[in-house]
């Protein structure tokens, strides 16, 4: 495989939460606030872009570096839908869908890590 990214789970599972969270923006959140949606949508894209753009390096400190990034980005996306509850944009019940899936995410980020630092990957 050309780019080695392609080939980790938590990369295809963070493709999944950003698609599974976009269809809940378009649906749900742009009618009512654009700024919001678009915040939410650039840490999703984050969360995906940075395994893709720490994989690249050949330093598994950095790449490291890059998946506490994306971490840090899964967080940011949970925020955005907390607000979008807040402001009624969704329902608590689909918040705790998010939630939910966006812990299960960096449960998966945090465990790729780690096998990173202790060199099982």
């Amino acid at each position: 495989m050309k780019f080695r990214f392609k080939k980790f789970r938590v990369y295809q599972d963070s493709k999944d939460y950003c698609k599974f969270s976009r269809d809940i923006i378009n649906k749900h959140i742009k009618k009512h606030d654009r700024n919001l949606a678009d915040q939410i949508e650039r840490a999703l894209n984050s969360i995906v872009l940075n395994i893709a753009e720490g994989s690249a390096d050949h330093s598994d400190a950095e790449f490291s570096r890059f998946l506490g990034i994306s971490m840090r980005s899964a967080y940011e996306t949970v925020a955005g839908f907390d607000l979008a509850a807040l402001f009624e944009y969704i329902d608590e019940d689909l918040n705790k869908e998010v939630e939910d899936k966006a812990y299960v995410l960096v449960k998966l980020l945090a465990s790729f890590r780690n096998k990173l630092k202790n060199k099982e990957i």
